[in-house]
């Protein structure tokens, strides 16, 4: 008993240190959790904003229904090799057009915004998938439609990424899983139906963008009324 009172300022110091440590820990991890929430909200908040700045950029999809429902056209009256031609030289006028679409469909594809950086790489990942269109025309020009179709959508899942849209990534999933059925199910159809599909599903992701930029809209204008009556 004598030993044990002698040690036990030893013990209770210890036993402090222990729970002076775990107390530490404890309030470290909460705080890092609380700024993890923070980066996270504050990295909404940033994409929300930039989505309604660009009104999604709603011109481009606008764009790409036209494009495909041209090409849908052009595949009635084309030979493969004429289509094929046709629909290489015209890709170049998407964005041209995208942006001549801006003012009618008020649309902003300048926004200057900490993610808008990530567009250009978006962009560079569609641009790569001309590696496979082009030798995969040569092997069998029905290819093409396919490889343009899903090849063109690769970007989608990025920029969905950062307008935090649901619509955009649901555009690429849809896009992949009805070209490819229709390029093994309607053979005879591949330069006509395929383009006409894609053309289709553009027109709805333009109404889905409208809906989710409304919606996104009012919930920027919710926190910059929140952000205000906050002293």
């Amino acid at each position: 008993m004598a030993i044990y009172d002698l040690y036990r300022p030893f013990y209770r110091s210890f036993y402090i240190k222990k729970a002076e440590c775990a107390l530490y820990l404890v309030v470290r991890l909460v705080k890092e959790r609380l700024n993890q929430m923070d980066f996270n909200q504050d990295l909404l908040n940033q994409k929300r904003q930039f989505f309604v700045s660009a009104n999604a950029g709603i011109s481009l999809p606008v764009a790409g229904a036209i494009y495909w429902a041209a090409l849908a056209v052009a595949g009635f009256y084309l030979k493969p090799n004429q289509w094929t031609f046709v629909a290489y030289c015209t890709s170049g006028l998407l964005f041209p057009l995208g942006l001549a679409l801006q003012k009618p469909f008020k649309a902003n594809l300048m926004v200057k915004n900490p993610l808008s950086g990530l567009i250009p790489y978006a962009l560079f990942s569609m641009m790569l998938s001309w590696g496979i269109t082009i030798p995969a025309s040569s092997i069998d020009k029905s290819l093409v439609p396919l490889c343009l179709a899903i090849g063109m959508g690769i970007h989608w899942p990025i920029i969905g990424w950062v307008y935090s849209s649901k619509v955009c990534q649901l555009h690429a999933l849809l896009r992949t899983i009805l070209v490819v059925a229709c390029w093994y199910l309607l053979p005879d159809d591949r330069f006509t139906i395929l383009p006409l599909v894609v053309s289709a599903l553009y027109v709805l992701t333009v109404i889905g963008l409208k809906i989710e930029v409304n919606q996104a809209r009012k919930q920027v204008s919710l926190g910059s009324s929140l952000t205000l009556i906050t002293p």
